[in-house]
């Protein structure tokens, strides 16, 4: 008996103080937080050390499973096909609208060239003045036409008086409508041909009036070479009035051989250059 009283106090008091010590345990949980234990500290610090996983990329379902290349060809498709969209509508048809290609280079340098040579000037040859003089003497014969050779001019001289109305000097007889005609037929027969018409008259007493005189004559024939076809780039004429006279205005005759027309037959390229010739 003596040992078991002993015994049973050691384990009373054994067990208040595991007791205690809980009620002491959990009164300190209460009041501000138990610390964790040193396993725990260890959990802890292992869990900060570790890096922190990143979620996997999200990839699109179609590529999935493709290398890169692949996709990179499937990303430059639509821009490939474009490219050849627009070269193909550009060498649908010569000369369209695309810029770089689809016209033919060597072919608009011909357009070009075409557009920018001009024609070759064509010489008064002594064959040309042998050949129209011999034509216009045939065109002229029967009437009171005269032709001559000046250098390189060919000129026909019509005389006022038998081929103008006496009452209306600025008109012509109809006498003069046929030699005239085939003068102008033989003008408009080569597109390199030119004629110069000038209108002469005697010295009157007013100069201005004679210049104006002369100039209407020059017209009326001018006239007959225009229905025949001559246009103003083979065509001109020039009233020059009393400023060029073949004779001496003193007598009757001298006067009659002034008032005259005068056409001057050469080359289209030489026109200008007759006409300026004519008026110094």
């Amino acid at each position: 008996m003596s040992l078991v009283k002993p015994a049973a106090l050691f384990v009373c008091v054994a067990l208040a103080g595991c007791a205690g010590k809980t009620d002491s345990t959990a009164s300190a949980l209460k009041e501000g937080g138990a610390k964790p234990g040193a396993a725990q500290q260890v959990a802890l610090a292992d869990k900060a050390k570790a890096p922190a996983v990143k979620p996997a990329a999200a990839v699109p379902a179609k590529a999935e499973g493709k290398p890169e290349a692949a996709a990179r060809k499937v990303a430059e498709a639509p821009a490939e096909k474009a490219e050849k969209k627009l070269a193909a509508a550009g060498k649908e048809e010569k000369g369209g609208w695309w810029p770089f290609g689809g016209k033919d280079k060597a072919e608009q340098k011909s357009a070009e060239d075409k557009v920018a040579k001009k024609p070759e000037a064509a010489k008064v040859s002594q064959a040309w003045l042998d050949d129209h003089e011999k034509r216009l003497r045939a065109a002229v014969a029967g009437s009171k036409f005269e032709v001559e050779r000046r250098g390189d001019v060919l000129v026909v001289v019509a005389p006022v008086d038998p081929s103008f109305n006496k009452d209306r000097p600025h008109m012509l007889l109809p006498v003069t409508l046929g030699p005239l005609t085939r003068v102008a037929k033989l003008v408009e027969s080569d597109p390199l041909n030119a004629v110069l018409v000038l209108g002469h008259s005697d010295a009157g007493k007013d100069a201005a009036l004679d210049r104006k005189l002369s100039l209407e004559r020059a017209q009326a024939v001018a006239s007959i070479f225009r229905m025949s076809g001559l246009r103003s780039d083979r065509l001109l004429l020039k009233g020059v009035g009393a400023d060029k006279p073949r004779a001496t205005n003193d007598s009757a005759t001298g006067r009659a051989q002034n008032r005259r027309i005068e056409l001057l037959l050469t080359r289209r390229d030489s026109l200008s250059a007759v006409l300026a010739q004519a008026s110094r």
